[in-house]
């Protein structure tokens, strides 16, 4: 009986401590490549910013960019840098999500479309580059406002609104993550 016994056994324990060695490195691998993310739901819900700039001064100095999703307006925090941000003041400074902030003197500024948009010329003195800077409010009650810079494109709300939005951090504590992609702005 012993003897059944050893032979069941060897049969059923061998296969099995192989297969489980292959499967934990598939795990492993899987696990890898899985976003390892971390979302905080907005406690207020106050987003609402004016619906027209009536000055220079009226306009927010802090900007943080949103993302958009199929639920609607987040803040997500990249594995690979920040969150990219805008500083308005007496110059602009755009801080990149990776790239060092670059700052542009402010030369001209135009308030469009019924105070609800504005242009402004700027000029990057260190690396002597003219930019195009557009800003236009797309939907007040929830604190958006489309920025364009020579092209590219960013939602982005007041900073002092960031924690009325869904907050995605995709955590990347020993390498870097694959990051989520969003719904294009639209127009």
């Amino acid at each position: 009986m012993k003897i059944l016994l050893y032979i069941f056994f060897s049969f059923i324990l061998i296969p099995c401590n192989g297969q489980s060695k292959t499967g934990d490195k598939k795990n492993i691998e899987k696990r890898n490549t899985e976003l390892d993310l971390k979302i905080t739901y907005p406690k207020i819900n106050h987003r609402e910013i004016p619906q027209t700039w009536k000055s220079l001064d009226a306009i927010q100095k802090d900007w943080i960019k949103v993302e958009k999703d199929k639920d609607g307006y987040l803040i997500y925090q990249p594995c690979d840098g920040k969150t990219e941000t805008v500083k308005l003041d007496d110059r602009l400074t755009i801080n990149w999500r990776i790239e060092e902030p670059q700052k542009f003197e402010l030369e001209k500024f135009t308030r469009l479309t019924e105070n609800k948009a504005f242009r402004a010329d700027a000029y990057d003195i260190e690396n002597k580059i003219g930019f195009e800077i557009k800003a236009r409010i797309v939907d007040y009650k929830n604190g958006i406002v489309l920025w364009e810079f020579n092209g590219i494109k960013w939602l982005m709300t007041p900073k002092e609104n960031f924690k009325s939005f869904r907050i995605i951090k995709n955590n990347c504590e020993t390498g870097k993550r694959k990051e989520l992609e969003f719904l294009p702005i639209e127009e």
